[in-house]
């Protein structure tokens, strides 16, 4: 189902862009960095049988990077909006740290990646007041993120056994994968000439972490996640 929506959303966006004439749209190039967490590790992972006194956790973001290719169509006539459909390889995840009275402390480090397919939707609010601020926009996108390193997952502790972590770290990355992620994404930006800078908030929808049958007791649980992206792009005249 999910790669039925992918292809839809390729398919909307091939379409709008087979609209537009020739001088009115460009293609371009973004990069940049990320910031990303999963939520609810912990309740997936420890049984509330528990009691909380006896350990701690925390989630640790993961930075990590983002690039790849846009399309880009302002509509004709100084209007106020625009469309830019992207696919973009992207760095996202997060760490899960513990600790408890009996002295165990490990720390479990999703490293996923995705292909994020996004029609973002632009707004010039200042359009009209002037070349220095018309290039200011507020953005809203859609987004799906297909996994592409699914099994993607680190493991570490200060157990003295020797071959221990790296047996724990392969079983967890069978019951701990990757899904594919949906998420809508708000952004704000400046466009200087032919140079697109934006900062973006992606806000998780769906559950990106598969829980397989396992004898650790994780349970299947909702783990959406949160990204923040900061790129810069560059603008390509079509008929250049």
């Amino acid at each position: 189902m999910k790669h039925l929506i992918t292809l839809l959303f390729l398919c909307f966006s091939v379409q709008l862009l087979a609209q537009l004439p020739d001088d009115e749209y460009f293609f371009g190039f973004k990069a940049g960095g990320t910031y990303s967490k999963i939520d609810e590790i912990k309740t997936t992972l420890i049984r509330p049988v528990h009691p909380e006194a006896t350990y701690n956790t925390s989630i640790v973001p993961r930075y990590g990077a983002t690039a790849g290719m846009f399309f880009y169509y302002k509509f004709r006539g100084g209007s106020f909006l625009a469309i830019q459909p992207e696919i973009l390889y992207s760095m996202e995840g997060g760490d899960f740290k513990y600790d408890d009275v009996n002295g165990l402390e490990y720390q479990i480090q999703f490293r996923y990646e995705y292909l994020n397919i996004t029609p973002q939707f632009k707004i010039y609010p200042l359009a009209e007041y002037g070349e220095g601020i018309s290039g200011f926009h507020i953005g809203i996108a859609p987004q799906i993120g297909v996994a592409v390193a699914s099994t993607n997952l680190f493991y570490t502790s200060n157990t003295e056994v020797i071959g221990q972590d790296l047996q724990i770290q392969q079983n967890l990355r069978e019951v701990l994968k990757g899904k594919n992620n949906v998420s809508l994404g708000l952004s704000v930006g400046i466009e200087i000439g032919r140079l697109f800078f934006e900062g973006r908030w992606n806000i998780g929808l769906t559950d990106v972490v598969e829980t397989q049958a396992n004898g650790y007791y994780f349970i299947e649980n909702k783990n959406r996640s949160q990204s923040y992206l900061f790129t810069v792009a560059y603008a390509i005249p079509f008929d250049q």
